[in-house]
């Protein structure tokens, strides 16, 4: 039997080779395809920074077959995204009248022009290390920044080493310089820096001048989360991380021999550690590319929607109260989000707000609309994840703004992370009587990746709702699983095994000859009960459909093992986020939309919510994106059966784009 699992690793860098398709694409308008460059390397530096470790330290046959396996593929998309900009991105960015100096000569004006922002700027930020090769010691480079190792050669002819900073974490990678007629010119800082060494090194000869950077390892474990001051530990390990073991040396591939054994040396590196790269590094900051014909070469505008129901009332509670409400983002404007929460901190009625927060805006105006109703009396308690990764020096900040600010605050458990999005707004109503409103989503309180995740959002003042959440922050608060709720799954106390009942019962229905059917939609799929019990499905004849956009270690189409289960992947101009399970229940679907992906992370180590549709209208509603999204041939792939993503040639001859018509449909379906 063919084995029907692929490693994470190789599952995950299949997703970002999706990223370079689409910066491939020259349907994409360019500034879309340049950023889709920069999501590729900032995909691949957090894969260093996060996943190779482990496979470094374990010296094992297999992890170095994975390892090598993984450093190849690595290689191919890092030629491939060189290809890209090399002969497509600057060639049409010139045929649009837009220069970016690389190795081509400087206008006589920009000369002077950059030697001026040269001396007057960036030389404040250079500090230049000088490597002592005859008296070896350790040098230190710092995590993700970026260097210059520049080889010398002095009058005697003697050969001398040092490195230098190239400070793009100060200023801006990219200068605009000044335009020529209708030609604008755009430099980065680190060609600038090439073009003035002569000023930083004035005396001997700059035989070569080689681009470096370091990847640390930042996946930190905490060995005993349960004793001691836990926050106190968290800030800790993100100290260590700073200075954690190197993971990936990128150096330029023109270096030459006796330079790279210098590196080597200097920076304690290994072989396996080291990996050949181009003269620059650092592309997430294309992010910033400069765009001086904007909005020309831009991709189409898709401003969030209204949603006519809140538009209909000042309140937006008086509109829940009337039905549930469920949006989408970032199709429908994130803005009623922020309303439900300015409005309750102002509500004379409202009493009490609970909320989970993971990853916020670092300029969170939820934040602040919980610190106003802490400031307006509202009793506000605020459950704080600190463990999450990257984010925690943001959220450790918004913690102690809002305890500041009379927030009761409840930071990360011991051994669990809290994932779930949800919120509840504790009001009297006009007989004097408490009446809950909970907000349960799919994506963070984050009001500026809103504008790019597809996320759902469900306001609702139903009783079943509320009460299952008040579990949830219950145990949250105490630590104690006094009751399980009834109607929402909630990872940590019911969600793997219902979800492991929701799919037996599919298997039970088949063989008794009823409707039995499977369709998820999940960032990620690797949790191994749950990938048995689907082959299990599979193997009684249960069509499996699942939309997985990143690591899926699942091998769909396998003879006697998961031929009945089709897997597919969507990447395009938003990122796909949203999790939906679906169930065809003999006919009476059911419908669970959630924060959790069927990742042993999510099952097993967090608390994570998924909350059901009972309206049927929300139902269809959910039904409509999944067919639009399962006839795309645009931007859907099909992963294959050894885990490569193939184009769906469904009807080719008509052009389907999920993304695209679900927005138009939205717009149909909401005109005033």
């Amino acid at each position: 039997m063919q084995n029907y699992l692929i490693p994470s690793e190789i599952s995950w860098l299949s997703f970002n080779n999706c990223i370079l398709d689409e910066a491939d694409d020259v349907n994409n308008s360019l500034y879309e395809r340049i950023k889709f460059l920069a999501i590729h390397s900032s995909n691949l530096d957090e894969f260093f920074r996060v996943k190779i470790r482990k496979l470094l330290i374990k010296n094992s046959k297999k992890n170095t077959d994975l390892l090598d396996q993984i450093l190849a593929e690595v290689n191919l998309q890092q030629n491939r995204f060189g290809l890209i900009w090399r002969s497509s991105i600057l060639p049409e960015l010139a045929n649009n009248n837009i220069v970016y100096y690389e190795n081509q000569e400087l206008l006589e004006k920009h000369l002077h022009e950059i030697e001026y922002y040269f001396k007057s700027i960036i030389l404040s930020y250079i500090q230049v290390i000088y490597i002592a090769v005859n008296h070896p010691k350790t040098y230190f480079l710092n995590n993700r920044s970026l260097y210059f190792l520049v080889k010398l050669k002095d009058s005697a002819g003697n050969y001398n080493y040092a490195y230098l900073n190239i400070p793009s974490d100060k200023l801006d990678r990219f200068k605009q310089l000044q335009s020529e007629r209708d030609r604008h010119y755009i430099i980065s800082i680190d060609t600038i820096i090439r073009n003035c060494l002569s000023l930083i090194f004035p005396v001997g000869k700059v035989v070569s001048c080689n681009a470096i950077k370091l990847n640390r390892d930042e996946n930190y474990l905490i060995e005993d989360e349960s004793s001691g001051d836990l926050i106190a530990k968290i800030e800790q390990k993100i100290e260590e991380r700073k200075r954690g073991s190197s993971t990936r040396f990128l150096y330029d591939s023109n270096m030459d021999p006796e330079t790279i054994l210098v590196c080597k040396k200097a920076f304690r590196l290994k072989k396996e550690e080291m990996i050949k790269g181009g003269s620059h590094h650092n592309f997430y900051d294309l992010f910033k590319f400069p765009n001086p014909v904007i909005p020309n070469l831009q991709g189409e505008n898709y401003p969030g929607l209204k949603h006519l129901p809140f538009e209909s009332s000042r309140s937006v509670f008086e509109i829940i109260d009337k039905q549930n409400q469920l949006l989408h983002f970032p199709y429908q404007s994130y803005y009623y989000v922020l309303q439900f929460f300015n409005q309750a901190a102002i509500n004379r009625n409202v009493l009490e707000i609970k909320i989970t927060l993971y990853r916020i805006s670092s300029q969170s105006l939820i934040a602040n609309a919980l610190i106003s109703a802490a400031k307006n009396g509202k009793k506000v308690t605020v459950f704080v994840e600190v463990k999450a990764r990257f984010d925690e020096y943001n959220n450790l900040f918004w913690s102690r703004e809002m305890k500041n600010a009379g927030i009761k605050i409840i930071q990360s458990m011991p051994n669990l992370k809290v994932h779930a999005k949800v919120a509840m707004v504790t009001m009297k109503d006009k007989y004097g009587n408490k009446k809950h409103y909970s907000y349960l989503s799919t994506g963070n309180f984050n009001e500026s990746t809103a504008n790019i995740y597809s996320d759902f959002g469900f306001f609702t003042s139903e009783k079943k709702y509320a009460d299952d959440l008040k579990k949830v922050f219950t145990f949250l608060k105490t630590k104690k699983k006094a009751e399980m709720p009834k109607h929402i799954l909630a990872a940590g106390f019911n969600m793997k095994d219902s979800l492991i009942e929701l799919i037996n019962n599919e298997i039970e229905n088949k063989k008794d000859g009823k409707e039995a059917y499977i369709f998820l939609k999940v960032n990620g799929v690797d949790e191994k009960d749950i990938i048995d019990k689907l082959i299990e499905a599979s193997n009684a004849g249960v069509d499996v459909i699942m939309i997985v956009r990143g690591i899926c270690t699942l091998l769909p189409g396998i003879s006697n093992v998961s031929e009945n289960i089709e897997i597919y992947r969507i990447v395009d101009m938003f990122l796909e986020h949203s999790r939906i399970y679906k169930f065809a229940n003999n006919g009476d679907e059911k419908i669970y939309l959630s924060s959790a992906d069927m990742l042993s992370r999510n099952l097993n180590r967090r608390i994570e919510v998924a909350f059901p549709l009972y309206d049927q209208k929300h139902m269809a509603e959910i039904n409509t994106i999944i067919q639009l999204q399962l006839e795309d041939n645009t931007k859907k792939r099909i992963i294959n059966s050894e885990g490569n993503n193939e184009q769906d040639t469904l009807n080719m001859e008509e052009p389907r784009r999920a993304q695209t018509e679900i927005y138009n449909w939205i717009a149909e379906a909401h005109k005033e």
